[in-house]
């Protein structure tokens, strides 16, 4: 006797993953990930938010109730292009704005995630945009 079982697909999480990791003020950051419409943005390295721990064995983002906001520390880059869904895998290039040479990371503001605040790569810890004259 033979027995199929059928489940749903899983959904991915919401993130991006960058492929520019070097490059000039006014040069193209580029990337990809998914979450229709969300903001993205640059914040020096050691402004960023942080994952904590949670639920005994775990890590959590950080929060927001909304958006960062364009002051300081986070410079909006762009929102990622509206899908029909927050889970379709899409490309993105953003132009780099004047900014002080130094390391940042990329960060998604995910609203429909509780306002989690989610930084660019696939470890804890990020991915890291060096940003040069």
């Amino acid at each position: 006797m033979m027995c199929l079982v059928l489940t749903a697909t899983a959904k991915a999480d919401v993130g991006l993953t960058l492929t520019t990791l070097n490059v000039r003020p006014g040069g193209i950051l580029r990337g990809h990930g998914n979450g229709s419409g969300f903001p993205v943005y640059l914040v020096p390295e050691s402004r960023a938010p942080r994952p904590f721990r949670c639920h005994d064995n775990g890590y959590c983002a950080p929060r927001s109730r909304r958006p960062p906001g364009k002051g300081k520390p986070y410079v909006l880059l762009g929102h990622l292009r509206r899908t029909r869904s927050n889970y379709v895998s899409q490309n993105f290039a953003f132009r780099v704005p004047v900014v002080a040479p130094g390391r940042y990371q990329v960060v998604l503001w995910c609203g429909p995630c509780g306002g989690s605040l989610i930084l660019a790569g696939s470890t804890l810890h990020g991915q890291v945009v060096k940003i040069h004259r």
